[in-house]
């Protein structure tokens, strides 16, 4: 959660700008923004698994990826710092993220 309301502000025209390339980049994804400074991507890879990744703004303003899998025996967490920032151009994030889908 971002508490710095100027910070904020900026992560959110940022991320909803990301999310619009998303569409273009994963267009049979579910994209879903969430609070100022998130957009969950979710799909169904078989009807035992759901696949669910999470590109977040730290509370710094540093864009991170989070990825959940729960299947029916095999569950697991894993996040990883993108290395870009509010600062960066919303193309530099997705080109971030998508080397890591």
């Amino acid at each position: 959660m971002i508490f710095d309301k100027e910070l904020r502000a900026e992560v959110k025209i940022q991320r909803d700008a990301i999310h619009g390339l998303l569409k273009h980049h994963l267009p049979k994804s579910d994209l879903t923004k969430i609070g100022d400074s998130e957009i969950q991507i979710t799909w169904n890879s078989n009807p035992h698994c759901i696949r669910e990744t999470l590109l977040a703004c730290s509370m710094y303003g540093e864009w991170q990826f989070e990825e959940h899998q729960w299947e029916s025996f095999d569950n697991y967490h894993y996040s990883q710092d993108l290395k870009v920032d509010y600062k960066s151009p919303a193309n530099e994030v997705v080109n971030a993220l998508m080397k890591l889908l």
